[in-house]
């Protein structure tokens, strides 16, 4: 990671705090400036500096700070760590039962298909092609399964238990303690909810729709699509690996949208280097427990200079 100078600290603090007073102005706005103009100038503004975030950090964050060498240093962790191996234990299980299935009823219904039009087209090159289609297809439905149905269950006990392992029982204690931040809530009868709220959780929707169906299209490209479908995954991944740091802080939902944009380069380069680890077909088995050492690890280092 790199070192801030005492002058650089103290600037960044300063737009921090800054930041902390606009946000808390569009969470909460003073009953007498409820409106619709207001909340959507407000929600402007938050906007603006989340992009000021990522123009200003972006780069830096993800050639710099090399958050891309956690993921290594998480996967040696994990492999001589041995008391990590039993919380692992039942997630690399359950991935290994979504991967067979997954790969046979892959290789039963759409292999045949594929492989009578590779063949026909390439010729015996053909044959080799869909076999490594299947595996990489596979495994990465296998590895988005695991992270949807059954990592929020085993990941935090093994985030948690990572962190322990590094001396950070007093801070795991003291989060159980902490309040979680308020949101103000938006009741459906006001304007704000029809004029805004409403509208941005349609556009979210369709948004992720859209995405989805689009990864979905490129990952059917021989070889090179799942590759490059997981790395433009990368920024989520990323984040999603060291969100449970944000969860035992109590921030809230908007707070911690915002500690996303900030360090967007960070997790960029963290996703990168795990998606490439989890891309591995069958090593994902140990792969995915490991990224989540992998993000505890770096929330160790930032508990540590207090950067979080």
């Amino acid at each position: 990671m790199s070192k801030a100078s005492p002058s650089a600290g103290l600037s960044r603090r300063r737009r921090e705090s800054k930041h902390v007073q606009e946000t808390q102005e569009i969470e909460n706005p003073p009953n007498s400036r409820i409106s619709g103009s207001t909340f959507i100038s407000l929600l402007a503004k938050k906007f603006r500096l989340r992009a000021e975030y990522v123009r200003k950090n972006f780069l830096s964050d993800l050639f710099v700070d090399q958050t891309y060498v956690y993921p290594i240093l998480g996967f040696f962790k994990f492999l001589v760590t041995p008391s990590f191996w039993l919380y692992s234990l039942v997630l690399a299980f359950c991935f290994a039962c979504i991967f067979i299935t997954v790969a046979a009823l892959y290789y039963f219904f759409l292999v045949p298909i594929l492989l009578t039009w590779a063949v026909t087209t390439l010729g015996p090159i053909g044959f080799v092609v869909v076999h490594v289609q299947w595996l990489l297809q596979s495994n990465a439905v296998a590895v988005a399964l695991t992270n949807i149905l059954i990592a929020p269950v085993f990941a935090n006990s093994i985030f948690d238990a990572a962190l322990a392992k590094m001396g950070h029982s007093e801070f795991l204690e003291s989060a159980k303690k902490l309040p979680i931040a308020s949101l103000k809530q938006v009741s459906w009868t006001s304007l704000e909810f029809w004029l805004v709220v409403l509208p941005g959780k349609i556009i979210s929707l369709k948004l992720k729709v859209a995405s989805r169906l689009f990864l979905s299209v490129l990952s059917l490209i021989p070889i090179i699509g799942p590759t490059i479908a997981n790395q433009l995954l990368s920024p989520k991944r990323g984040f999603a690996y060291n969100r449970r740091l944000y969860d035992l802080k109590n921030l809230n939902g908007t707070q911690v949208k915002d500690k996303f944009y900030e360090h967007l380069g960070q997790y960029t380069a963290f996703g990168m280097m795990a998606g490439l680890l989890e891309l591995i077909p069958v090593m994902s088995i140990v792969t995915v427990p490991s990224n989540i050492i992998a993000g505890a690890l770096w929330a160790s280092n930032e508990l540590k200079k207090n950067r979080i």
